[in-house]
């Protein structure tokens, strides 16, 4: 039996900075938001186009991202549902700073500024909750421009798979061997680089004695060494 999706309520409920609202207020968000839907591969929203409001991923999954003028792509990151998009809040008129692109059939609450404006004007506290919420995207921003200015793709291949390593670790999963879900193109929009350059970072990490490659498999053989080479000597040493 399929399994309905949440409630817009549900899922406000359960967003950092929001779930801080009063009850009623965090109702009248949900009682305000539109679903949009988008198939795989359409836009629920493109850079430039008029800023509508805050964005909560309900089905599926939605990439953040910018196109360059020669076609490249370069991913911000993956929004899963329950995840927040924040790059449309903005009461300026002004445009969406990046696209918001399905990688899959997916569906999202809108709670359009407007909404957003009247209710802060009444309740302060949700300005400074949005401006939270934008200033920790913001962040995560700025650590995706270092990586791709002063790491090399190795380093910011290990550290993506270290991640991955890491979330299945949390979840109780096996982490050792990583089903290669994601396409050599998505990786190497996350990392801001080409798939030819992935495929040899996969093959530096296996030289170096840290995972062990197939074409639908990636294992984990030394866990240590991938964040050695990901962190630094310091993250990835050997207590004694």
């Amino acid at each position: 039996m399929a399994i309905a999706p949440r409630t817009a309520e549900e899922l406000l409920r359960d967003v950092e900075k929001l779930n801080d609202l009063p009850p009623p207020d965090l109702k009248a968000l949900a009682d305000a938001a539109e679903v949009r839907k988008a198939a795989r591969g359409a836009p629920l929203f493109s850079e430039a186009q008029v800023a509508e409001g805050l964005w909560v991923v309900r089905t599926g999954e939605v990439k953040l991202t910018k196109s360059g003028k020669d076609g490249r792509e370069q991913i911000l990151y993956l929004a899963r549902p329950g995840k927040v998009i924040t790059e449309g809040v903005r009461f300026d008129g002004k445009g969406y700073p990046a696209s918001a692109i399905a990688m899959r059939a997916a569906s999202a609450i809108l709670i359009s500024n407007e909404v957003l404006t009247e209710l802060g004007d009444r309740r302060p506290g949700m300005l400074r909750l949005l401006i939270d919420l934008r200033a920790k995207r913001s962040d995560r921003t700025l650590q995706l421009v270092g990586d791709l200015s002063l790491r090399t793709v190795p380093a910011r291949l290990a550290s993506f798979l270290c991640t991955l390593v890491a979330t299945r670790e949390a979840k109780n999963q096996d982490a050792r061997n990583l089903v290669r879900d994601l396409t050599t193109e998505t990786v190497a929009g996350r990392l801001g680089t080409v798939r030819e350059e992935i495929s040899r970072g996969l093959a530096y990490l296996e030289r170096q004695g840290a995972l062990q490659v197939s074409p639908d498999l990636i294992e984990v053989v030394d866990k240590q060494r991938l964040e050695q080479i990901a962190f630094g000597s310091k993250k990835g040493k050997k207590k004694s």
